[in-house]
């Protein structure tokens, strides 16, 4: 009787003649590591995984997978930092691990709340003072929805194009000076 072959068995036969270059090798390792890091990473962020362990966790990476786990490291944690969310977590392991001077970062998004606070209240002003004038509406309870405002949308959109420009020129200085380490 004749002997019914999974898939895999059919795959495998087929296949067993293929094997992978050096280059490719690498570049699954890498892949692999870079799964690896977002997933330590997002458990880091969600407060599952301590400090001490994150680095006991990059550690035993060094080990299994022999790359270069900082320098893969520092390009996740440079690229997820972001204008408009808390960046605290990845800033602390920034200056931690790689002992970079994150003053230039701390202060592009400083910069860019205090931009983005002072040109919220110009804008609630002014749509303010626009309901008084045209429409006759004021007082305590005028609460403008900036989200569906138009020109608020426009106005923020430029102020995180500059910021975005100036965090990017940041982010290539310290990169920058991870490859010269």
């Amino acid at each position: 009787m004749s002997e019914i072959k999974s898939t895999l068995d059919l795959v495998m036969e087929k296949t067993r003649h293929l094997t992978l270059s050096q280059e490719e090798k690498e570049a699954q390792k890498r892949i692999e590591v870079n799964r690896r890091l977002q997933g330590l990473l997002q458990k880091y962020q969600d407060n599952l995984l301590k400090k001490d362990n994150l680095k006991k966790e990059l550690d035993s990476l060094k080990i299994a997978y022999e790359l270069n786990v900082d320098e893969m490291l520092a390009d996740l944690l440079l690229n997820n930092l972001k204008l408009d969310r808390d960046n605290t977590l990845f800033l602390e392991l920034l200056s931690e691990i790689f002992g970079f001077d994150l003053s230039g970062l701390e202060t592009i998004f400083q910069n860019f709340k205090s931009a983005v606070k002072s040109a919220t209240k110009e804008r609630v002003d002014q749509i303010k003072t626009d309901l008084s004038k045209k429409r006759f509406i004021s007082g305590s309870a005028v609460v403008p929805n900036l989200e569906s405002d138009k020109e608020w949308l426009s106005m923020l959109g430029h102020i995180m194009d500059g910021f975005d420009e100036i965090l990017n020129k940041e982010k290539a200085v310290l990169t920058k000076e991870l490859s010269l380490d």
